[in-house]
């Protein structure tokens, strides 16, 4: 994962000094840097970095701190508690006494402007997006006894968008609207309490750990507010 993590941001800035290397000042849109308001329903602060790397072809670079039980999604795992009977949500929860803890996530997305023709980052795009996002939590004993323990819940997401970009008054100002469906698979590391019987026969408490692993559809839409010049 590491390594996953340390090949996209290399090639993210590798491509980012190679266009501003080769591309001349001719007043043309070259980069954006942007912040997704609509991101904190899924827990995420979101951050990006667009860069033109060709005519109709950029590279998004999306970063930024997660929070757990913030916002409406899978990573708030009160809402995905246990099994409703009927054969849905068959994977383990955190558990519903888990306290929020910071995580993050990070994605590169390549960009497709196939109507520009005044490379200005503008106007109906296509883009695959690649993303990891790890959401952190904390275990707490509620009689006090057991030191904290946490768990997480790690996904990675392959999700296809349509979207459409826009500069306002042709001014510094961009306005990014989009929409996206694919499948995240989902990693959940938790731990539960559990009770035993120690050698001289007396009930004790220790955190036991449990894993849960399986693949859900993911859907996006959004809206970003950005500056480029």
């Amino acid at each position: 994962m590491k390594k996953l993590l340390g090949i996209i941001l290399l090639s993210a800035v590798s491509l980012g000094a190679h266009s501003q290397e080769t591309m001349e000042d001719s007043g043309e849109k070259r980069f954006v840097l942007k912040f997704c308001p609509t991101q904190l329903f899924a827990g995420e602060f979101n951050f990006s970095y667009e860069q033109r790397v060709a005519r109709i072809l950029s590279l998004e670079l999306e970063v930024g701190p997660t929070i757990s039980q913030f916002g409406v999604n899978f990573g708030n795992q009160r809402l995905w508690q246990g099994n409703d009977g009927l054969g849905v949500w068959q994977f383990q929860s955190i558990g519903e006494d888990a306290e929020a803890a910071i995580g993050f996530h990070v994605s590169l997305a390549p960009k497709f402007y196939p109507t520009s023709e005044d490379n200005q980052l503008k106007g109906l795009y296509l883009s695959p997006v690649f993303k990891y996002r790890k959401y952190n939590y904390i275990n707490e004993d509620i009689n006090g006894i057991l030191d904290d323990a946490k768990s997480h819940l790690d996904q990675m997401i392959f999700r296809f968008n349509m979207g459409f970009q826009f500069w306002p008054g042709d001014g510094n100002f961009s306005i990014d609207m989009y929409f996206g469906v694919g499948l995240s698979t989902f990693h959940i590391q938790g731990q539960s309490l559990d009770s035993y019987v120690d050698d001289q026969g007396y009930t004790q408490t220790r955190w036991s750990s449990f894993s849960d692993t399986g693949i859900r559809f993911n859907a996006a839409t959004g809206l970003k507010f950005g500056f480029g010049m």
